[in-house]
């Protein structure tokens, strides 16, 4: 292939113009002090598009991370709720372990001043509202030595007798029971030196009083007055102390007084108390 000298020539002034071309540009775009407007577009939307991208995804990243500190925040409250209820219910147990401690210390002096009876610690297991003055279920029967009729004492006095008894319970008619004439209690009020027998047969549950009356006596009583078991009837032994008189009141009909006393014991309050199993050492 052969190369005439006009075609040489052009070839070079057309390499030469293209370098002077490039070199020119350059120079300019590094000399220049803003950049040129097509360059700025581009760039422009390229940064537009880029925004567009990560804002949905930085976005979904702060959701996520929220969501996340959320069920965290939850599964930490649910722990908390969870330790205050048992922290409460702890709290619940501990009160009734003491008042049970306390009330067995008590009954444990008392059983220690009833020198001339047997006695056996028992627990109320049941205790219904539609019979709350009038009965209650212990847990000792006749396995432990516990009889019909047996007296039930708590730390401070007699709270009723035994009526009904099965080989592990009984069940105990307090002295606040008005529904049975049969289950009434003999007492005896000692006042002045003098001697006034009679029988509960009433209580008052807006006053926590027991009403005695029958009395074989006209003799005056006063307040204060010590009331005890007679032993009449031969069904509860005699000296087992029962309150103390706060009032004297004529009955409705004005014939005869009634003898208003203030029981002892708590009858509202018994969980735990003392089964009287024998009489001068005899079971």
């Amino acid at each position: 292939m052969r190369f005439n000298g006009k075609k040489i020539l052009i070839t070079i002034i057309s390499v030469v113009v293209a370098v002077s071309l490039i070199i020119g540009s350059s120079l300019f775009y590094s000399k220049a002090k803003e950049i040129p407007v097509v360059q700025r577009f581009v760039s422009d939307v390229g940064a537009f598009f880029g925004r567009g991208v990560s804002a949905p995804t930085s976005a979904l990243g702060k959701s996520t991370n929220s969501l996340t500190q959320l069920f965290k925040t939850y599964k930490e409250n649910q722990r908390l709720v969870k330790r205050v209820d048992q922290i409460a219910a702890d709290q619940v147990k501990i009160q009734t372990l003491k008042k049970e401690n306390k009330e067995l210390k008590a009954n444990l002096k008392l059983k220690d001043s009833l020198t001339d009876y047997s006695t056996s610690s028992a627990v109320v297991v049941s205790r219904t509202p539609s019979s709350w003055n009038g009965q209650l279920i212990i847990n000792k029967g006749s396995n432990a030595g516990v009889k019909k009729n047996s007296p039930i004492l708590d730390s401070k006095g007699l709270i009723g007798k035994v009526t009904q008894v099965s080989d592990t319970s009984s069940k105990v008619t307090l002295i606040s029971n008005v529904d049975s004439d049969s289950d009434r209690f003999p007492v005896q009020v000692t006042s002045g030196g003098k001697v006034v027998n009679g029988i509960i047969s009433g209580y008052d549950s807006d006053t926590d009083e027991l009403v005695l009356d029958e009395l074989t006596s006209k003799s005056t009583v006063k307040k204060g007055s010590l009331v005890q078991t007679s032993g009449l009837g031969g069904i509860l032994p005699k000296g087992l102390y029962v309150g103390k008189v706060v009032s004297v009141r004529d009955d409705t009909y004005g014939i005869a007084k009634e003898i208003y006393i203030k029981p002892a014991a708590n009858l509202s309050d018994i969980s735990s108390v003392l089964v009287v199993t024998g009489v001068g050492g005899n079971e």
